[in-house]
């Protein structure tokens, strides 16, 4: 793609804000050298390492991740100076790398950092497919690996090394980085950089994220609101001490009841469930837009003849108490509250993030897997933790032990953003209905609260709904990982009232949808159903 293409102001392929607020001549700039790399004392930092390479004409191909979403195509001729600042925080014995990529040949005068995923702080590749496709409008893009490994879907995701200093003992300065320490350093050493290579401050900063960056982005409104100007934190893991047993919870349930049926079960209950509320929103397209019609029973599909690998198998009564389970969320012994499960609807035993992973050998015998990483690691301090072979009331232990231990240090559910709102910060969340990963209800929970203290925060925050839609930006409707709305409203002052999304919906089919703000829901109103405008808000 070229720069002219770029700054024209025209057409954007990617979907990223392109209203340049101004454009720098680059020509008088600081060449794309660690040795002109001047960097202002920082307090409570050591700068240990400046390192700076410049790129020419790069063609940037997506990977893994970013192979799935909208407008997925390798983007061509990017030119830029890509900076790794190397640093510690003395006494805490880390070792951190913020990478900062700035373009130079037509820098729109931003500054934009992105979050990580999963255990990851940022860097990899969860980071780099975000921020080559932001780069290549013009921002200076910036993130971080927070001390520790990158690599989301290599052993570290489940396995972190990092976690532990020794056995029993928390590694509590990476904690901390990951937490929130990481984040507000990359917004300073970002814009550090990004001014001593392009002699001027950036005119707006962002920041975009989702899942642990959704969380990232909620902690950065909270506690240094002072960082950005907008946010756009996406299924946020802001709930992080709880939502982690609602992804063990049927499992644990299974383990309970020393019952594991099969998948194929829990498959049909949720295409029973799928079949029963498709339609109260108007329309059968395989999406449960109204969740809150839905009163089914997962029990009326028991006895139901169902094909499991060819063979004829019935619906179990335990299947359908370990899907209700799953559905209600974790209840402590006494039968309180805990946090929430899964939407109605939602694909449970999908691969890597379905919280129901049951495995049936030739013999349909069949066993549970789960691998609760934060319990064994952090909670308990013992990566041997045998979580499968507790009590309820040692549950409830582990519970409590996660919320009281570190929600002070992780939790990033406090609602109050009064601070945010002071400054005049803009944050936006869409969460998917049918997220597997990080319960749905968790973002309503949150942004019920915000509202209940200051029922004017739609005016700074602004919570969307996408139903059908999963734990990424292309599983279901969805809005594509744009810049663009969290641009208009910071610098033009134009709030969304919705999100334009699109995706394949539940029969396969490519829809364009308006995700509504919540607490609305999407409603069909008549004409073309793959168009946005056949559906309203009510």
């Amino acid at each position: 793609m070229s720069s002219d293409l770029l700054s024209s102001g025209g057409w954007n392929p990617l979907g990223w804000a392109y209203q340049w607020p101004f454009e720098v001549p680059l020509v008088s700039t600081t060449m794309c050298s660690s040795a002109d790399l001047t960097l202002p004392e920082i307090p409570g930092l050591t700068i240990l390492a400046v390192e700076a390479l410049e790129e020419r004409n790069y063609t940037y191909t997506p990977g893994l991740f970013g192979a799935g979403l909208p407008d997925s195509h390798p983007i061509p001729d990017l030119s830029f100076c890509n900076v790794t600042v190397t640093y510690t925080h003395p006494g805490w014995h880390d070792k951190i790398n913020v990478n900062v990529l700035l373009p130079t040949e037509s820098w729109n005068g931003r500054f934009a950092a992105i979050g990580g995923g999963v255990f990851a702080t940022g860097g990899g590749e969860v980071a780099e497919h975000l921020m080559m496709p932001i780069m290549a409008t013009g921002f200076a893009t910036a993130t971080t690996d927070g001390g520790h490994s990158s690599d989301v879907l290599g052993p570290e995701g489940s396995e972190p090394s990092w976690a532990l200093t020794s056995p029993g003992n928390v590694n509590w300065p990476l904690l901390v980085d990951f937490a929130s320490v990481a984040l507000h350093d990359t917004a300073i050493i970002g814009k550090a950089v990004q001014e001593a290579f392009y002699d001027t401050a950036p005119a707006y900063s962002y920041f975009f994220g989702g899942s642990t960056g959704g969380r990232q982005g909620h902690m950065l409104a909270q506690r240094y609101p002072q960082d950005y100007d907008g946010i756009v934190a996406l299924f946020p893991a802001v709930n992080w001490v709880k939502f982690f047993f609602s992804s063990f919870w049927p499992t644990f349930v299974m383990d309970q009841m020393r019952t594991y049926p099969q998948p194929c079960e829990f498959d049909a209950i949720t295409a029973a469930v799928m079949s029963a509320c498709d339609k109260l929103d108007g329309l059968e397209d395989g999406i449960i837009s109204r969740l809150d019609l839905c009163d089914f029973d997962p029990r009326d599909v028991v006895g139901k003849k169902i094909k499991c690998n060819d063979v004829e198998a019935v619906v179990s009564s335990a299947a359908a108490e370990v899907i209700q389970k799953t559905w209600d969320g974790p209840r402590s012994s006494t039968g309180e509250f805990q946090w929430y499960g899964f939407s109605k609807g939602t694909d449970l035993t999908q691969p890597l993030t379905g919280p129901i992973q049951v495995k049936c050998d030739k013999e349909d015998s069949c066993k549970a897997e789960a691998n609760p990483v934060w319990a064994r690691y952090w909670v308990k301090k013992d990566p041997s933790f045998n979580m499968r072979a507790i009590t309820h009331q040692e549950w409830d232990d582990l519970v409590h032990a996660s919320i009281n231990e570190y929600d002070s240090i992780i939790g990033t559910s406090d609602p109050d953003l009064s601070a945010f709102k002071r400054r005049g910060g803009k944050m936006v969340n869409w969460h998917g209905t049918l997220d597997a990963a990080i319960p749905f209800n968790g973002s309503t929970d949150y942004y019920d609260r915000v509202l209940e203290g200051d029922p004017d925060a739609a005016d700074y925050y602004r919570f969307f709904v996408a139903p059908g839609s999963g734990h990424c930006f292309n599983c279901g409707p969805s809005s594509p990982p744009t810049m663009q709305y969290i641009v208009d409203w910071v610098e033009k002052g134009i709030a969304p009232d919705t999100l334009r999304a699109s995706g394949l919906n539940g029969l396969g089919v490519q829809v364009e949808r308006n995700l509504c703000m919540y607490p609305k829901v999407q409603h069909y109103a008549g004409g073309d159903p793959t168009v946005a405008s056949s559906f309203i808000c009510v």
